[in-house]
């Protein structure tokens, strides 16, 4: 899974203490995050020369969850989903595996690295959108911050239109429907993420998620011939499977215990540029200038829309003791 600021809202207690002393390989290891999230989109994209789409979801999830949750139990062993709470953790399963990883690798087949890279940095915009009034009223910083990200993406799906490049807009537009249903997962696990923490709501989702995409798997594997595919193809399942869905998201919960959210976010904006010069340098990837009024427009949306909910939240009235 993919870390954002929209995330963030799930943390419960995300403010770390005032004084507690930062680690000294804590922005190091962020780096090391941005650089992991950020190659994912590049991974992605070479790993599916070789292997089709669902085959590799079926092994990345399979991998992930095989991973993660045993170290979670590890970590967490007194932690237990109650039974009413099963129902949301199968929803955000199917939401988180499913239709947003699935989607993903999927839709990398055709969207260039950059793109996809863009249009998962529109996640924060899809949460507040679909959350709103959920927390804070929304002001009109919100609102025009939401527009003004919707509007970066309209002009990047447009401008692959008027480059007549079906490929590429069925990337495009695959990818957007991942980010959607990556952003309801955000929204809809608030609650049992207060209640469990992310690391074991995030574990129990990805096992259910891989759960219920079993039988399309297997059923995807029928063909598969392992044989037939590079070392550095496998390589880049693991990555896709352990750094981005393990190492990653451990790095990144173990950051907000010592950062502000707001500091966390601007790494997490940082994402589409650093990804657009790692598709420059190491895939070729050319860039024409409309992606440049794409970029501008949604990471300015996305900052507006974060600063409008900062706002409101600092002007809400405290709750009563």
């Amino acid at each position: 899974m993919r870390s954002s600021l929209a995330s963030l809202e799930t943390i419960p207690n995300a403010s770390p203490p005032a004084d507690r002393r930062r680690p000294a390989l804590l922005l190091p290891a962020l780096a090391l995050n941005l650089l992991l999230s950020s190659g994912t989109f590049l991974v992605a994209r070479r790993t599916l020369t070789e292997f089709p789409a669902l085959p590799l979801s079926m092994l990345r999830f399979v991998l992930a969850a095989g991973a993660l949750w045993p170290l979670t139990r590890w970590l967490q062993p007194n932690v237990r989903i109650r039974r009413q709470d099963r129902g949301r953790i199968l929803l955000l399963g199917i939401l988180a595996v499913p239709l947003n990883q699935c989607l993903f690798l999927v839709g990398m087949q055709w969207a260039s690295a950059s793109h996809a890279a863009l249009l998962y940095a529109l996640t924060p915009a899809f949460v507040l959108l679909f959350g709103l009034g959920a927390d804070v009223r929304p002001g009109w910083l919100v609102l025009a911050g939401v527009a003004l990200a919707f509007a970066g993406v309209l002009t990047l799906l447009l401008q692959r239109g008027l480059h007549f490049d079906p490929h590429s807009v069925r990337g495009d537009l695959v990818i957007f429907a991942a980010v959607i249903a990556w952003s309801l997962y955000l929204v809809l696990g608030r609650d049992v993420t207060r209640r469990y923490g992310p690391l074991v709501v995030t574990s129990e989702a990805l096992l259910a998620g891989t759960l219920v995409f079993l039988p399309l798997g297997l059923w995807s594997l029928r063909d598969f011939h392992p044989g037939r595919i590079s070392l550095p193809a496998w390589s880049g399942l693991f990555y896709l499977a352990w750094l981005t869905s393990g190492v990653n998201y451990v790095i990144w919960f173990w950051g907000l215990q010592y950062l502000k959210p707001a500091s966390v976010a601007l790494l997490t904006n940082l994402q589409p540029l650093v990804t657009v010069a790692m598709a420059w340098m190491f895939l070729g990837e050319s860039l024409p200038a409309g992606f440049v009024v794409s970029t501008l427009l949604v990471l300015a949306g996305v900052w507006l829309s974060q600063h409008g909910v900062m706002r409101a939240a600092r002007q809400r009235p405290a709750e009563p003791a």
